[in-house]
This record gives C-alpha cells, sequence and structure tokens, in this order.
C-alpha cells in the first residue's frame, strides 16, 4: 500500500479528476480593407478571363480656318489589362468525437470563421502586393512618413502626369501600416503640454485613432495585414479606388464533407479571383519606415 500524502499531480488520483477548461478564444484577426478599396467586378460565367480597357484621352480639338478641311484624325486607343481569376481554399478537419464533445464553444462555428478569416487574408495580401507595382514611390527606405510626403502624394495625383490617363479622380483613399499612421498623427499634433492645445490637434490627442480617418480629404485605413521588411519599412498606398481592379469569379463556396471511416467531417471555403493594376498614375507606394515606437 502507498504511504505519504495523497496529491492531484500524483497518478494514484490524476485519472480519477475531472478537467474545466477554460473557454476558447479566437486569435485577433487584423483588419483586411485592402480589397473593399479598389474597384470589384464580377467576371461573367462561362468565362475564364477578364479584360479591362481604359481609353486613352485624345488630343487637344484644334483651331480652324473657314474653308481649310481638318485632316488631323484623331484614333481611339485603349490599354488593355487582362486578369484571370485563380483559385483559392482551405479545409480543417474535425472528428466526430471532438464536435460531439466540444462542449464549451461552438466548434463547428468557430472553424467556419477561422477557414473564411484565413480566405480574406489571403485575398487582403494579395492586393496589398499590388502597392509596390506603382511607379511612383515617397519617402524611401528607413525615412518617417510625415504629413508634407502625405500631402504631397495627394497633389501627385491629383496632377495632370500623364496624357492618357489624366489626374487621378476623387475620392482617394490610404491603406497604411499603423506605424505609419502614427508618424502621420505625431506630425500634425502639437506636443506641448495639454493646457495649451486647442482644436483640431486637441481632438487628434483625445481620440487618437479610429480605425480610419480623414487626412487632406483622404481616407486613412490600417492595413493590418501591411507587414515590415527585414530593413523595418513598410509599403501602403495611396491611390483612387480604380487604379488597381479586382475580379471575382464567384462568391465564397463554403464545403462539408463527411468521412465515415475517418470519423470526421472536412470543411472548406473556396473562392476564384484575381488582381491587377489598371491606372499606374492614379496610385502612389507608401514606402517607409515603421520601425516599433516601443
Amino acid at each position: 500500500m502507498a504511504t505519504g500524502i495523497s496529491i492531484s499531480s500524483t497518478s494514484n488520483l490524476s485519472s480519477g479528476q475531472k478537467i474545466l477548461v477554460a473557454g476558447a478564444k479566437l486569435a485577433f484577426e487584423p483588419a483586411a480593407p485592402n480589397p473593399d478599396l479598389i474597384m470589384s467586378e464580377r467576371i461573367p460565367q462561362g468565362h475564364k478571363q477578364w479584360d479591362v480597357l481604359t481609353y486613352a484621352r485624345l488630343a487637344n480639338a484644334s483651331a480652324l480656318t473657314e474653308g481649310v478641311d481638318l485632316s488631323a484624325v484623331q484614333q481611339l486607343v485603349a490599354a488593355s489589362l487582362s486578369i484571370t481569376p485563380s483559385e483559392h481554399g482551405i479545409i480543417a478537419t474535425l472528428s466526430n468525437r471532438l464536435i460531439r464533445r466540444q462542449g464549451d464553444t461552438a466548434i463547428v462555428g468557430t472553424c467556419g470563421t477561422m477557414i473564411a478569416n484565413s480566405l480574406r487574408r489571403v485575398m487582403d495580401a494579395d492586393v496589398i502586393t499590388l502597392y509596390d507595382g506603382f511607379s511612383k514611390s515617397t519617402p524611401g527606405t528607413s525615412n518617417a512618413l510625415d504629413v508634407t510626403t502625405f500631402r504631397g502624394s495627394v497633389a501627385y495625383l491629383l496632377t495632370d502626369n500623364d496624357s492618357a490617363y489624366g489626374p487621378a479622380p476623387i475620392p482617394l483613399r490610404a491603406s497604411l501600416h499603423i506605424e505609419q499612421i502614427s508618424d502621420i498623427i505625431l506630425d500634425i499634433t502639437d506636443t506641448t503640454p495639454r493646457g495649451t492645445t486647442t482644436g483640431f490637434t486637441d481632438e487628434l490627442l483625445r481620440r487618437w485613432w479610429k480605425g480610419n480617418d480623414r487626412l487632406y480629404g483622404v481616407e486613412v485605413f490600417h492595413g493590418g495585414n501591411i507587414e515590415r521588411d527585414s530593413a523595418n519599412d513598410s509599403k501602403g498606398g495611396l491611390f483612387n479606388e480604380g487604379a488597381l481592379e479586382l475580379v471575382m469569379a464567384n462568391e465564397a463556396d463554403a464545403t462539408e464533407e463527411a468521412d465515415n471511416s475517418l470519423r470526421a467531417i472536412e470543411y472548406g471555403i473556396f473562392q476564384e479571383w484575381g488582381e491587377g493594376e489598371r491606372a499606374d498614375p492614379h496610385g502612389v507606394e507608401i514606402y517607409s519606415d515603421t520601425t516599433a515606437t516601443v
């Protein structure tokens, strides 16, 4: 017979005790607004490819002389962007035993939320990759984003920089790393003692950041999936929605398939999309230092 003090961590009692597990928490999913910030179109059923045509502007009309024929004829020219959607998807398999015994959370619903988040994250990252394709980039590696650079980018987009595309239409949108947003807020905020601040800067100090806000008429979004590179820089974007194009081939297709021999159910979600740059002069890559401030 065993002697001594009986405690729960020893083998003689642990097998007879129930275990209480706290309700499982979902990992926080970063903001993924980028697919909603650009132009999105649905490819019709039966088509494998979507061509986006953008007509270039014609030359200026000519002054005429009475009795003299107008011989300069203008030709319509269209720039073509071809996008072929590709399929993306993810599956997760839950055993029947897990579904039956998991009493602290709705495990099937939780699984659906998590695989949908995963699919959205990939779509968001695909759009973020397009920002690197804009020819105009500012302020550059190791440089902090400031309000001068921001308003200069707005001015660039609203200037007639390209004879074919013309200036960018408004509204403009920006998707930035949160440290880029932090640098702008610091640049436009008066850091003198609180008792001396008034008006706009005082409001910024009190509410800091709401998730999206306006600066120079541009709606600024926190792109939670914009990453830092190895040099602690990040690439966001400032653009008109028509600068980039997202083509969807279908709505997200959720599937459920039972595997009786495995005694499990496979849950999946699948969707086809493609993306591309339609009007390069209508976007600016915001490439700047995003070293953590704390």
